[in-house]
């Protein structure tokens, strides 16, 4: 009989996590360190309420407003080894064995942050969660920018020495059309990446279905608008396409998701979508993995086992080397075994 899942197990299983933004893991805590650092007030320099970001959002404009203000603080290497340092060794509190940080780097390069210093202050940061704990990077590029961004992300990964195991289209879906991002599956094919398209969040179904057919997309970054359109979450079931799903972070942001109970992640779960849970840009929507987890097994009445079967997905989904697949998989089956 399978055991019933409590918040402590899920808290000590091995887990992995392919969707958090790095700039979005800035604490508030040290959001208010980066502003010491710049001599800035962070009551001025941050969009705090209470000393705590918002939580939720009127839409997606509001919350980038506040996640620029404390993403427009990291200024230095120095700087982002602190974001980088911090992240990983949450993921090590948080028991995340392997984790995809998606990474923004033309915005620090276009600030003037030299790529060199840049990559080894983001590779050292990330190395210090410990040796429980491995951490790829997926480099994306934002859409509204256009073809060029992606051309010169694209010769930034190309001389980069860093642990990058992806690319990733994000920004606003339709605001540039999806063709003129080809040149994106040309280099994960030559670069032997992954690819990630963001689709389907706060754009229609059509654009999951451009990211799969023009770009041939190896996992698709939300995914949620599926759940409007029959068939074509039909095709995802039948061709087993990998999707990230952020519950918290699509209710905090998304209107016709009030709560969690009206996300479609239950559904999706029952009609057997391959997704895996993370959580996106955590603190600034007040959550964790380990919590999403949570609230994914209570709407969706899922088991221990039921979510040691999200962990191993998500590695199968993952763009790891076959050497932290198989790394990761131990781990979570010697958890398995150990557990009463």
């Amino acid at each position: 009989m399978s055991k019933t899942i409590t918040s402590g197990d899920v808290q000590d299983m091995p887990k992995v996590e392919l969707h958090v933004h790095l700039g979005g893991t800035i604490t508030e805590e040290t959001a208010r360190d980066l502003a010491g650092r710049h001599g800035l007030n962070p009551t001025e320099a941050l969009r705090l309420v209470d000393d705590q970001y918002p939580g939720t959002y009127r839409d997606f404009s509001d919350f980038l407003d506040t996640f620029l203000a404390s993403n427009s603080l990291v200024r230095t290497p120095d700087d982002l080894y602190l974001v980088a340092q911090r992240f990983a060794r949450n993921q090590a509190r948080e028991n995340v064995v392997w984790s995809e940080v998606i990474f923004t780097a033309m915005i620090y390069v276009r600030n003037g942050m030299d790529p060199r210093a840049m990559w080894g202050a983001l590779t050292a940061g990330l190395s210090e969660g410990g040796e429980g704990v491995r951490i790829g990077i997926v480099v994306d590029v934002i859409r509204d920018l256009g073809r060029e961004e992606a051309e010169a992300t694209i010769r930034l990964v190309e001389a980069a020495d860093a642990p990058i195991v992806g690319l990733c289209l994000t920004g606003i879906e339709n605001t540039v059309p999806t063709i003129d991002f080809t040149v994106m599956r040309d280099a994960s094919n030559v670069l032997d990446l992954g690819l990630e398209v963001h689709a389907g969040e706060m754009g229609p179904p059509s654009s999951i279905t451009d990211s799969l057919d023009i770009l041939n997309a190896d996992r698709i970054g939300h995914g949620v608008a599926a759940d409007r359109d029959q068939a074509l979450l039909a095709r995802l079931i039948r061709e087993q396409v990998p999707l990230d799903v952020c519950p918290t972070s699509n209710v905090a942001i998304l209107a016709e998701y009030p709560s969690i109970e009206d996300h479609p992640v239950a559904r999706f779960w029952d009609a057997g979508v391959n997704f895996t849970v993370s959580s996106d840009d955590p603190p600034f929507f007040g959550t964790t993995v380990t919590q999403e987890l949570m609230k994914v097994a209570h709407v969706a009445s899922l088991s221990q086992d039921d979510l040691l079967e999200l962990q191993r997905r998500a590695v199968r989904n993952s763009f790891a080397s076959e050497d932290t697949k198989t790394w990761s998989l131990g781990k979570i089956r010697s958890w398995e075994q150990e557990s009463p």
